[in-house]
């Protein structure tokens, strides 16, 4: 055993315990044996010389169980680092046996990297039922409490099973805690939640809001007037006036969203719109939440509808500076409304939610859109914006390269996609492989998803291959290559 101790050594050492680092070292090489890989491969599955040879204990595993738990971890990742080049019917005996054992018999640390080395093994026939039975022990299952939450609760989440009225009751002291630094900067602010998105995730998800009063006589008359007045400023003054005006207005009416509707703010030119995004503030009881959204559907939304060409710096600053604010407020009133809209995303509009994504947006919040506008259900995806803007919003998706350019952007921001949203975007890629053979922005997310999530996209490769195909771009070899580098 002296001739493994350079191994053993390294193992114990390396918080990451590679196969190709160890053998790129000239001073680590074991004498007279096989890759280093190979040889320990054969080693584990040896049996141990302190046992008989009569011995009834399974063979993959007699020398493994001689080992304690932390080597036994180690050696299962430096297996893991070359199992491309290892025999993977062995490596499969060695991780079911482990696998399949007691929990009490093997460490959680190995049995996680045993599951780890498994899911890098081609898949065979009849493993799918073999897996089933071997993980019986529950090993994969979420803990009881989560289970009994899930069936008593509506989600706040698609994914966490967590009942949202008791989220909304602790939203506030999670939020000042983690301004002082108790949560050692996490910037939990930044996701979730305070008090107006808390309100608004109530009311989309638990409570519905009490119906809204009608507009008395002189309310409409006031509404009217700063209609035409608004579109008549002519310095930032009177821009500022008139968005007191406007916000005393929503605020005593109790009605918002029918005072905006009246006024159309949105037919402002972009400096009044500077001022009333920046000024604007409605977050009173009577809006039930729905301030920062109404602001955005209302004064910003309706110019990025009709956007045909690069928006001005004026309303894209200002739309960004609310939308850090209020990320929650910007996924229902601008990113659902854009990526919904009749006729596809164009290019510019692709340009300005780049912008909301990568400044705006924490990661959970992408995570949360994106499962939500492909796996969610048809009401999870309803957007919100002013009754006069309905039409222009589809509420099924219209496939475009800006589209696809949205998406690869979002990649790029390193945003974890949850599996069902894996999936839908697998089947899109297949269906509209044909539409968008020559699009290079399609092929550029297409090698962009290959790469991000091969894992997952493994179990589908062949159908992704297929797809890839029927391009015809600079970046269809490349695709093809990733995806066979991915067995």
């Amino acid at each position: 055993m002296e001739q493994w101790l350079p191994l053993f050594r390294y193992l114990l050492a390396s918080p990451a315990a590679n196969a190709a680092a160890f053998s790129s070292s000239p001073l680590l090489r074991l004498p007279h044996l096989a890759p280093p890989a190979v040889a320990l491969l054969r080693l584990l599955l040896s049996p141990a010389p302190t046992l008989p040879p009569a011995s009834d204990e399974p063979r993959a595993g007699i020398l493994f169980k001689t080992l304690p738990p932390f080597l036994q971890s180690q050696a299962l990742s430096f297996l893991s680092s070359s199992a491309s080049l290892l025999d993977p019917h062995l490596l499969r005996d060695l991780t079911i046996r482990i696998l399949s054992a007691t929990p009490r018999q093997y460490d959680i640390w190995v049995r996680r990297s045993a599951r780890h080395l498994l899911d890098r093994l081609p898949m065979e026939e009849g493993a799918g039922s073999v897996a089933s039975d071997e993980f019986s022990d529950g090993f994969h299952e979420p803990p009881p409490w989560l289970k009994e939450a899930a069936a008593r609760t509506r989600p706040v989440l698609p994914w966490l099973p967590l009942d949202c009225r008791s989220v909304m009751t602790s939203g506030m002291h999670v939020v000042d805690d983690d301004r002082r630094g108790g949560l050692g900067g996490l910037g939990l602010e930044s996701m979730v939640l305070d008090q107006d998105e808390g309100s608004e995730m109530q009311e989309a998800w638990c409570i519905p809001p009490p119906p809204a009063p009608p507009l008395g006589d002189l309310v409409v008359q006031r509404a009217l007037a700063l209609q035409k007045e608004i579109v008549t400023v002519e310095s930032i003054l009177d821009a500022q006036r008139v968005t007191k005006d406007l916000q005393d207005l929503c605020v005593e009416s109790r009605n918002a969203e029918a005072v905006l509707s009246l006024v159309q703010p949105w037919e402002a030119d972009d400096d009044t719109l500077r001022v009333l995004l920046s000024n604007l503030v409605l977050e009173d009881d009577g809006m039930h939440g729905k301030g920062p959204a109404l602001v955005l559907c209302s004064v910003g939304l309706p110019k990025l509808l009709d956007l045909q060409r690069p928006a001005s710096s004026v309303l894209i600053s200002a739309m960004l500076d609310l939308c850090k604010r209020h990320p929650t407020a910007a996924v229902e009133a601008v990113l659902f409304p854009l990526v919904l809209r009749k006729g596809g995303l164009n290019a510019p509009q692709c340009e300005v939610l780049t912008h909301v994504v990568q400044d705006c947006m924490h990661p959970l919040h992408v995570t949360a859109f994106c499962h939500r506008l492909l796996s969610g259900k048809e009401q999870e995806g309803r957007p919100i914006c002013m009754p006069q803007h309905h039409e222009n919003i589809n509420s099924q998706l219209v496939w475009t390269e800006s589209l696809f350019a949205l998406f690869y952007n979002i990649l790029n921001k390193d945003i974890c996609l949850t599996p069902s949203t894996i999936v839908e975007l697998i089947s899109v890629i297949h269906e509209r492989a044909s539409q968008f053979s020559r699009s290079l922005k399609f092929s550029n997310f297409v090698l962009c998803f290959v790469s991000k999530c091969w894992h997952e996209c493994k179990v589908q490769k062949d159908l992704l291959q297929r797809a890839a195909e029927r391009t015809n771009t600079v970046l269809t070899k490349a695709i093809l290559a990733k995806l066979r580098s991915t067995s």
